[in-house]
Parts: C-alpha cells; structure tokens; sequence
C-alpha cells in the first residue's frame, strides 16, 4: 500500500494554492498535530498490521518546515510496523528556503530518498507576485546544497504561465537549475485560470505563450534523456515517481492528516479540511467505485500517462477523426495524445467516453 502524509503548515501561502494549508502555526500546534498524526497511522495499522509499505509521501503544505526529529517521530511508526521491509520510496515535498547541508543529512539518515523541491520559478518578480517566501538567491542556495548533498534523486517543480514571467522562462529556468544541481525528474505544471486573483490578468502570458512554454520544456527535458510519463511529469528512465503512479492505476493508498484522500478496496474517502474536524475524525467518502467509473477513470489515466488500447475505445470514427486532425496517434494497437495537442486532452477524453 503507498501511504500519504499531509503536512498543513506554510510560512505563507501562495497566492495560486488550493490546498488545505495554514501559515500561522507555532510549537504548540505542530505538537498536537504530530501527536493525532501518529495515533492516526498508529490505529490504522493496529487493524492492518499485515499491510505492505510501498512508499511514504510527505507532502503539503511545506513538509520541510519539520525537523528532522519530529519527521523521524513520523517514520519510527512506519518503522515499527512488519511491512516497512517493503518500502522503496520515501518522498518529503520541500521549498528551498528550508534546504542546508545539514538538513540534507538529517533527511539522508532518516532513509528519506527522494525530495521534491518547489521552485516554480526563478524570476523574481513572479516569485515576488505570487507570495512566495523566498527568492531566486535561495533557490541557488537549495540547488547548491543538493549538488553536493547525499539524496540523489530530486525532482523539481515549475509552473508555466505565472505573472511576470519572462519569455522562454521555462527553459531559461531549466538551464540554470542544471548548471546547479543534477535532478531525476521534473513536473511542469500550467496555471490554472481559476487558481490566479483578478490583479494577475494585465500580468499574465496569453494561453498560447503558455502552451510554448511547455512545449520547449518538453523539448529540453526529452533532449537530455527525459521522457514524458505523465501530463506533466517527466523523468529519468528509472526515476518514475513511484507513489503518483499509485493514483493513476488504482493501486490502493491511504492518506493521513488534514484533507487528505484514501482509496482503499475500491472506496473513495478522505479526511476534513478543517482542523477541529479532522480532530473529530470527520470523513468524507464517495462511496465504492462503480466498474463503469473504474473504466472511465482508466482510459482518463491512461490518457495522461501510457497510453489507451485501442479494444478499450467503443467511438472508432472519433479516434480516426482525431488522429486525421493530429490529435491523437496510434502505435501497437495504443492511442496517445500527440504531443502537439496534449493541451486539448480533456476535450478528446470527452469524446471517446
């Protein structure tokens, strides 16, 4: 099973974020949420002490705002249960005004092997626009103590499409990371329109500069041995974020904290929102997926990620109508996006379906 952990606290929240997230913290609400934390992966396991550990997932939020110590309070409940043996992969999502040698270190002999940096962007005037705490000095600082620091496997997050982006800023962003650090894998991720204040919009690219933007990120990453996995993923061969690829297939996953999801056996649940519902072990379920919204929800996947059979679609016409059009192409009996009109995606879904 692959596990998440939803980590609330920000220094400040960016002006794009929807997650369930608080910037005001202190010792004291750390403290009670870590201890709730732990009873709450403590009593899940007391009735699933059998359970396999694939992978652990700190995300948020900003993980990184732990310490060392109490990230390593977290883990010794994994570490005491008879499945740790199976895991692979322990992730901490983190913002690079947090990163030092010595923080690497604590995270390196916790067994933490991959981190996940969020660095959006290098322009300042964006960073400074969106609510960011830090600036592109800090990011440098990150990705210089990452080149030399002992966790090898480090993915980078950007978005394309933020205020007071500069033209080619995805690649000019790329260029520099990797002059810096030598990351395994890159997410690249759109603005979306709902996500922005209407103070943005004199400040935002139009939509094709956007698409642009992508695009020659795509390019670059694919020219340095980088494939295309996922929407907006790409990695390494090997370097696959194995606890996302949990969601796209439907392996069960058990989120802990506030607002996080679970599907497990084929339900769909997650945790309140609010702290004092969380508290109160609120939950929120969706019920047991139906096979129709399970094959559904596998061409969608399949779609962003490896590809549809062919058997799988009932509308042949419509997926000839689109691979005349340049929309889609057929290889081994699969249908995928091109990589043209990977933007339309939801569009060609709605289609077939």
């Amino acid at each position: 099973m692959f596990f998440y952990l939803h980590i609330p606290f920000c220094r400040q929240k960016c002006r794009y974020c929807k997650f369930a997230l608080t910037p005001k913290f202190d010792e004291l609400k750390v403290r009670t949420y870590i201890d709730a934390l732990k009873r709450e992966i403590g009593d899940f396991f007391s009735t699933h002490p059998e359970v396999s550990i694939k992978t652990v997932y700190f995300g948020g939020g900003t993980p990184s705002v732990l310490t060392g110590e109490q990230i390593a309070e977290i883990l010794d409940v994994f570490r005491r249960q008879k499945g740790f043996a199976d895991i692979s992969e322990i992730t901490l999502e983190s913002n690079p005004e947090d990163i030092s040698s010595e923080y690497l270190d604590a995270l390196s002999r916790l067994w933490i092997n991959r981190l996940s940096l969020g660095v959006q962007t290098l322009n300042n005037e964006s960073l400074r626009m969106v609510g960011r705490a830090d600036s592109n000095g800090s990011i440098f600082q990150a990705l210089d103590a990452i080149a030399e620091g002992p966790i090898g496997n480090v993915s980078i997050d950007l978005i394309a499409g933020l205020p007071g982006t500069a033209p080619e800023q995805i690649v000019s962003d790329l260029t520099e990371i990797f002059s810096r650090a030598t990351p395994k894998h890159v997410s690249i991720y759109m603005l979306e329109d709902e996500s922005y204040p209407a103070s943005w919009k004199p400040h935002l690219p139009d939509e094709g500069t956007i698409r642009s933007e992508y695009r020659s990120g795509m390019e670059w990453l694919q020219s340095r041995g980088f494939y295309r996995y996922e929407l907006s993923n790409f990695a390494l061969p090997g370097f696959e974020s194995k606890h996302n690829q949990s969601y796209w297939n439907h392996s069960d996953y058990q989120g802990f904290w506030l607002s996080s999801a679970s599907f497990v056996g084929g339900e769909r649940f997650a945790n309140s929102s609010s702290f004092m519902g969380y508290y109160r072990g609120e939950k929120q379920t969706d019920g047991i997926l139906s096979s129709e919204s399970r094959n559904i929800e596998r061409i969608m996947f399949g779609f962003r990620t490896s590809g549809v059979s062919l058997d799988e679609l009932q509308n042949r016409s419509m997926v000839e109508k689109f691979r005349e059009e340049g929309l889609l192409e057929v290889r081994e009996n699969k249908v995928f996006p091109t990589s043209t009109w990977i933007f339309l995606i939801d569009y060609i879904i709605g289609e077939l379906i």
